[in-house]
């Protein structure tokens, strides 16, 4: 009878030391691809920073009144948190393109129809890689939150990964909040 719970103990170690290698493979699959994404996220908002420099040079270029000095700080800015930088970068893009709109008749479309084409794919391929990057976040969140690959979080000092947000999903967030306040007024 001994022997068979002997047995028994040593199958169940077996098995949660398994499933612990397991889970660590996991989060280390996730944390890679995590780390993909942050990169090409970095990647993708210093071209998106150079391209829109380059657009307000050629705008500059063409008046006589300088626009846009701040390009030149955002992009100087040095900084470790790319969430800020791509809202700062965001920002600016919503007010170049804004410019762009209102002197659509004093801006030659062959000077920097280019850039802007540039810049859009850009903003393309930085949503498809913040999607990527999320969808992995959510994943490694998952795992620090569910048990037992909370231990090894813990273990490790593993905590939660912030998530980008959207415009188009900012915006549609900010219509059905007003929408259930004038339901709720009604």
């Amino acid at each position: 009878m001994i022997p068979y719970i002997v047995l028994l103990v040593f199958v169940i170690v077996v098995l949660i030391i398994y499933k612990f290698k397991s889970i660590s493979a996991d989060y280390d699959i996730v944390l890679k691809k995590i780390h993909d994404g942050e990169n090409g996220i970095d990647e993708l908002l210093k071209r998106k920073g150079e391209v829109m420099k380059s657009i307000v040079e050629n705008i500059n270029s063409i008046n006589d009144n300088s626009v846009f000095p701040d390009i030149d700080k955002i992009i100087k800015k040095k900084s470790d948190n790319a969430l800020a930088l791509d809202r700062e970068l965001g920002d600016f893009y919503h007010q170049l393109k804004e410019y762009l709109l209102v002197n659509k008749s004093y801006i030659p479309d062959e000077v920097i129809g280019e850039k802007i084409k540039e810049l859009e794919d850009i903003e393309l391929d930085l949503e498809a890689t913040k999607r990527f990057y999320n969808d992995n976040s959510n994943i490694f969140n998952d795992l620090v939150d569910r048990f037992p690959s909370r231990i090894v979080a813990r273990k490790r000092g593993y905590d939660f990964k912030y998530l980008y947000t959207f415009d188009k999903e900012e915006f549609f967030e900010i219509l059905k909040n007003s929408q259930k306040k004038k339901n709720s007024e009604v």
